[in-house]
């Protein structure tokens, strides 16, 4: 199975990508190729498509595990805002640094999911800001209870 990062030196390290889950359900990253988390470097391609003048497309077999070397960083919950179920993971850590949300904060990586669809994605910056109004509202709670 061909890996991702195979396709690095093809790409120009400006084009916008798309990586979803296996199943093409969950949207795992979008952005620049030059900004792909190191975590899908070796996950196999099972789709690419190129469209002509779009953006690329990737399927991978991944799925948003972020639990790697540093498990006890990792946390993972629900929250419920206004009747609607988010799912989170973040890394965490004990006190707060330059990479974390707001430059300063204990949260340096966090994912929110609502129906399997990424919603809110931080990787040391903003890869996908809250998409809504309840996707904000999620994050806010999370960036009150567990960033300072």
């Amino acid at each position: 199975m061909i890996r991702l990062k195979q396709f690095y030196p093809l790409l120009n390290r400006n084009a916008v990508v798309t990586i979803y889950d296996r199943k093409g359900a969950t949207v795992l990253f979008e952005g620049m190729v030059m900004d792909i988390p190191d975590r899908f470097d070796g996950c196999g391609v099972t789709e690419f498509q190129a469209p002509c003048g779009e953006n690329l497309f990737f399927r991978v077999a991944a799925e948003p595990d972020f639990t790697g070397t540093d498990k006890g960083l990792w946390h993972e919950g629900s929250l419920r805002v206004n009747g609607v179920i988010f799912h989170y993971w973040m890394k965490q850590y004990d006190e707060g640094s330059e990479f974390g949300i707001n430059g300063d904060g204990r949260i340096s990586k966090l994912l929110i999911q609502r129906d399997g669809k990424t919603v809110c994605h931080y990787e040391r910056g903003w890869d996908i800001k809250p998409t809504d109004p309840d996707a904000q509202l999620a994050l806010d709670i999370l960036v009150h209870t567990e960033n300072y």
